[in-house]
């Protein structure tokens, strides 16, 4: 069991579940399922016997974001948010370095933080019902940096820049095309997706699958200074305008940003 009562880990056979069961959110990350999630995968993959570790949501939903009615509190100035970011940074260093392949099965919603989680995991399948997108820009707030390396990896600058500029949010099948994610599957048919892609890990050698996703995930390196990034972040959340992103999401009005 995990630490936080929406982080459930749970051992099918080779199969390690770690599931986000906030329904009610749709899989809003509050601060304290961020501090949780990463000892709960460390939990879950260092099971014997498993094979690859799963990451879902619960009631066809994924990760929805983080959770933005604590930012007033929890998020309010740099050195809070740079708190508060530790989970989720925690969460890409432990799924970058699990024994074990992870697979996010995406069933809905993957918006910011849920983008950040299943980037993170090696293999991304979805429903076509789920959604993509990366709105920091409309918050005015600094996505962690470790997360923005980890999309480029995946698709490239070009493409990377294009989500996390225009905010735009995207479908199951656009994501496929990009390479946001490996495979977009009918809602009824993503378990069993998942299931094979599973089953095909498991019939592999473990360790030869070791040496083949650490070497693979290991390959980039930073082009950027992190203590550059890391100013450039604080500036972020010591703005007017990240104050305003937050009150106009809570609201529910467009933010007017000044640049602030």
């Amino acid at each position: 069991m995990s630490e936080c009562e929406y982080i459930q880990v749970a051992v099918e056979g080779p199969t390690a579940f770690v599931t986000i069961d906030r329904p009610e959110s749709r899989g809003a990350m509050s601060r304290a399922m961020w501090l949780a999630l990463p000892r709960a995968l460390t939990t879950a993959a260092s099971n014997d016997g498993v094979r690859a570790l799963v990451l879902r949501g619960t009631e066809g939903n994924f990760v929805s974001g983080a959770d933005i009615t604590e930012f007033e509190q929890l998020r309010a100035d740099p050195e809070l948010a740079r708190d508060y970011d530790r989970g989720a940074e925690d969460t890409l260093r432990v799924l970058a370095d699990l024994p074990v392949p992870s697979i996010a099965e995406i069933g809905g919603p993957c918006i910011g933080g849920g983008c950040l989680i299943a980037s993170g995991c090696d293999l991304r399948i979805a429903s076509r019902r789920a959604r993509f997108g990366i709105p920091a820009g409309r918050l005015g707030l600094a996505y962690p940096y470790p997360a923005l390396e980890r999309l480029v990896a995946i698709l490239g600058e070009a493409t990377a820049l294009d989500l996390a500029l225009t905010a735009r949010v995207i479908d199951a099948d656009q994501a496929a095309a990009l390479g946001l994610i490996h495979q977009a599957t009918d809602e009824d048919a993503l378990a069993d997706a998942v299931g094979e892609t599973v089953s095909r890990i498991a019939d592999s050698a473990p360790l030869a699958l070791r040496y083949l996703r650490l070497a693979i995930r290991r390959s980039q390196s930073s082009r950027i200074d992190a203590e550059r990034i890391a100013a450039l972040a604080s500036d972020c959340y010591a703005s007017e305008d990240y104050r305003e992103g937050v009150t106009a999401f809570l609201e529910k009005r467009a933010p007017r940003f000044r640049g602030v």
